[in-house]
C-alpha cells in the first residue's frame, strides 16, 4: 500500500533513490522524518518497489489505448532495415 509520501515524490526522484537513507536523498529524508529511522527506511523500501513497478501514482483512467500510432515488434508497420 502506497503511502502519501509516495506521492509528493516524482518517477524521476524515485529513479534516483538508493533506498539506503542518505543525507542527499530528499525522499528517505522525509520518510525519516516523518515515521522515524527503522519504520521510515522499511517504508521507502515498500514504495520504492512499488514505484520501479509503475505503481506509484496512477494517472488517467486506466484504460488501454488502441492505436496509439507506434509500430509494434512484428506488427508489419515498422520499416525492415538491413541485416548486417
Amino acid at each position: 500500500m502506497p503511502t502519501e509520501l509516495m506521492q509528493r515524490f516524482s518517477r524521476k526522484q524515485w529513479k534516483g533513490c538508493c533506498g539506503s537513507g542518505c543525507k542527499k536523498c530528499a525522499i528517505a529524508q522525509a520518510y525519516i522524518g516523518e515515521y522515524g529511522k527503522k519504520k521510515g527506511l522499511d517504508l521507502l523500501n515498500e514504495d520504492r518497489e512499488a514505484a520501479k513497478k509503475g505503481k506509484a501514482v496512477k494517472k488517467g483512467d486506466g484504460k488501454a489505448k488502441k492505436g496509439d500510432g507506434k509500430a509494434k515488434k512484428g506488427d508489419g508497420k515498422g520499416v525492415k532495415g538491413k541485416k548486417k
